[in-house]
């Protein structure tokens, strides 16, 4: 009886030793691996550098709604990582172009969509103003 609890116990034990489907190895070698090693981690965020071109130049720049000056300007943009993971997505990056002239229009757009890298430079034509209606036309 004592030899049958025993052969149990210890088949119980290796059963917890043995690896399961989705665990790393450590690619160490002995009985603690990595240890010491520092966990390699995925970063939350992802650094950008993005240049921001307008024609004619000097238009006031805003990236995520906040000032990096004066067109041409690069910028660093920093897009957070959101979401529950396998379903992860990159924040979009809002640059806004403000004119600094008369004839000019504001000219904006969301860039970075489906997790993509933002194409730099962005080129922004500030004369490009839509016709607007008057109020009560149609």
């Amino acid at each position: 009886m004592k030899n049958l609890t025993l052969l149990c116990a210890v088949t119980m034990l290796a059963a917890c030793a043995v690896p399961q489907g989705g665990m790393k190895r450590s690619g160490g070698v002995g009985l603690f691996g990595n240890l010491g090693q520092p966990a390699q981690e995925t970063q939350p965020f992802v650094e950008e550098t993005v240049e921001v071109i307008t024609s004619p130049p000097g238009a006031r720049v805003h990236v995520n709604d906040g000032f990096v000056g004066y067109a041409p300007v690069k910028a660093a943009v920093r897009r957070i990582w959101s979401g529950t993971p396998g379903n992860m997505v990159l924040d979009l990056v809002k640059i806004e172009a403000f004119p600094v002239a008369g004839g000019q229009c504001v000219q904006s757009g969301l860039f970075g969509q489906n997790n993509l890298q933002v194409q730099s430079p962005v080129r922004f034509p500030m004369t490009n103003c839509a016709a607007t209606r008057p109020a009560g036309k149609k």
